[in-house]
């Protein structure tokens, strides 16, 4: 979908202060969502018609989604949402999952009863949209459950740096939730976690943890090696004389 032809009509709010924020949030939205596909051009005329806004915020942006890997800035002013790097993706779910980890072991040891009380409600809210396959919701459900047992770790060098490497890793779980074996098998991995936590079983937390990212890791890898395979059927079947 270009960016110039916009099916909803999102606004951004006139507040001076917050329109480069709200810039920010709703493109990282379209680029996570697929609503910005991959390698299309963003033209910050359209985009601020679109958001109802100046070009300013729009052009800050483009820039803060830059430096997240989200927009690619190239030559002669143009800007295109960045191709996912497999590999890159995969690296920083390395990086993520030791991060979490030593965070899971934090929040276990610390977290309040009503603590764990919202933990279990976000583990309901994700069980729900599993069921329903109701993906942005439950990807929205997943992404709180992982904010809340890092906030929990009470540590807030590890916060600063998880949030720092976040929007990277949402792009890849974004996409590796469209796996629907993967998808049931991250859901069943947050199943355990939970269940680790209500037992305040410190390693069994953090290994729990770190295999969670080191699955979808490989899950990402999988992705590029199916990607690789069907590239080169195509071309098979596309040569001369081929039946």
């Amino acid at each position: 979908m270009s960016a110039e032809v916009p099916t909803t009509d999102v606004r951004v709010p006139a507040r001076k202060g917050d329109r480069h924020q709200e810039a920010v949030t709703l493109l990282r939205r379209m680029i996570l969502s697929g609503e910005l596909a991959p390698g299309e051009p963003l033209r910050e005329v359209a985009l601020s018609e679109q958001f109802g806004t100046s070009r300013t915020p729009v052009r800050e942006a483009l820039r803060t989604l830059a430096a997240e890997g989200l927009v690619t800035l190239l030559p002669n002013r143009t800007v295109q949402v960045s191709q996912l790097d497999e590999q890159a993706a995969s690296d920083v779910f390395s990086v993520l999952g030791a991060l979490e980890s030593l965070a899971a072991r934090l929040a276990c040891e610390r977290m309040r009863p009503e603590d764990m009380e919202v933990l279990s409600e976000l583990q309901g809210d994700l069980a729900h949209y599993f069921e329903v396959r109701d993906r942005p919701r439950y990807l929205e459900a997943n992404r709180l459950i992982h904010e809340h047992i890092v906030e929990s770790s009470g540590n807030s060098s590890l916060v600063l740096a998880w949030r720092l490497l976040l929007p990277r890793a949402e792009r890849a779980r974004h996409v590796s939730t469209l796996d629907h074996a993967r998808w049931a098998e991250a859901f069943q991995e947050h199943v355990e976690i939970e269940r680790a936590f209500r037992a305040r079983d410190l390693d069994a937390i953090a290994r729990l943890m770190e295999a969670h990212f080191e699955n979808g890791a490989a899950s990402i890898q999988e992705a590029r090696k199916r990607a690789r395979r069907e590239q080169r059927s195509r071309a098979y079947r596309s040569a001369p004389g081929a039946e």
